[in-house]
């Protein structure tokens, strides 16, 4: 009998400690200012670390980081007035445009070494690494300016810019495919509500796009022209994210995972090539609400280490992670 009331008072204090347990995590989940989605809450972590503070300002915005060649790393930054800053691995920060006009916001390295601007104010910009020789041209898709969010060179040389338009009633926003020079202009996937990232597979048959209106993540498989949908099966949800704020931008990696930036939440979600998501990035002290606004990433050539650009509470701040692949080579990297 002694025995039998020893075993039970085991059991009772495994699921009281049990209990006790759960709910001291729940609290603590409770207690985050973004506590993850009950889908990715038991995903592995990476958690990334901070690497170097731009700006202490908390309503700067960071967004567009590309590598050159020499390993430099280029972001722009906003509100008014728009820069474009260039960032050494020495961890110096220069200026190397700015404008009261302009709003610069997704850059890509062409392979002849010129950095070109997506601009939401409707510049596409092109100019030299120290920011000398800057051209500015106007794409427009039946005569309506495109509000330039982000971009991707393709192997041929061309551009997929998302259009960061269009609101629930009016999904304007959309994908297109345009030439540096911005004289061709063709229409991609239409209907968005606010397009954002764009990033290729690493075979450049596959266009990731998020639309932070809607809180989507779109999978669209080209047919062998690299540009068009595969008609009926080429266009799908890969992922909704849920809470208020949407993802952002994004990037690929060289075996095909995609990281998405998800903003106003301190995180970045890794999805597997098919669209699953497998991994979690998360940024330091995002649970008290600082630095949650993770807006884009890039790669430094050749290496696993990813660079991510964060603004909020706490400033303007590029953090690093090692990521699970080095990055995808991208158009600037290519002989």
């Amino acid at each position: 009998m002694k025995r039998v009331f020893a075993i039970s008072v085991l059991i009772f204090a495994v699921v009281l400690a049990t209990f006790v347990s759960a709910q001291a995590q729940s609290r603590t989940v409770d207690r985050s200012a973004v506590p993850l989605p009950p889908d990715l809450a038991n995903l592995p972590t990476i958690m990334a670390e901070p690497w170097l503070q731009v700006d202490p300002r908390p309503n700067v915005i960071l967004e567009g980081p590309s590598f050159d060649r020499q390993g430099n790393l280029f972001v722009t930054a906003i509100p008014n007035p728009g820069r474009v800053l260039k960032i050494t691995p020495e961890k110096q920060v220069s200026v190397i445009f700015e404008s009261k006009d302009i709003d610069p916001n997704g850059t890509a390295f062409h392979k002849d070494g010129r950095l070109f601007v997506a601009c939401l104010t409707g510049q596409l910009l092109a100019m030299n690494p120290d920011g000398g020789n800057v051209v500015a041209v106007k794409p427009t898709y039946q005569g309506r300016p495109l509000k330039m969010n982000d971009l991707v060179f393709d192997a041929k040389g061309n551009i997929f810019i998302s259009d960061w338009v269009g609101n629930v009633s009016d999904p304007a926003g959309g994908v297109y495919y345009v030439s540096p020079d911005g004289a061709m202009v063709k229409a991609v996937l239409q209907n968005l509500w606010a397009a954002n990232g764009v990033s290729l597979s690493p075979d450049g048959m596959t266009l990731w796009v998020s639309e932070t209106g809607r809180g989507t993540v779109i999978r669209v498989d080209f047919l062998p022209d690299g540009v068009t949908p595969i008609p009926s099966r080429g266009v799908g949800y890969a992922y909704y994210s849920s809470g208020r704020s949407g993802p952002d931008s994004n990037r690929v990696d060289a075996k095909g995972n995609l990281y998405q930036a998800i903003m106003g939440q301190g995180r970045l979600i890794i999805f597997n090539n098919r669209g699953i998501p497998i991994a979690n990035v998360l940024i330091p002290e995002r649970d008290q609400g600082e630095h949650l606004a993770t807006s884009n990433l890039a790669f430094k050539p050749g290496t696993k280490e990813a660079y991510i650009t964060v603004g909020g509470q706490g400033g303007a701040w590029i953090f690093k992670f090692d990521a699970l692949e080095p990055g995808v080579t991208l158009f600037s990297q290519q002989p």
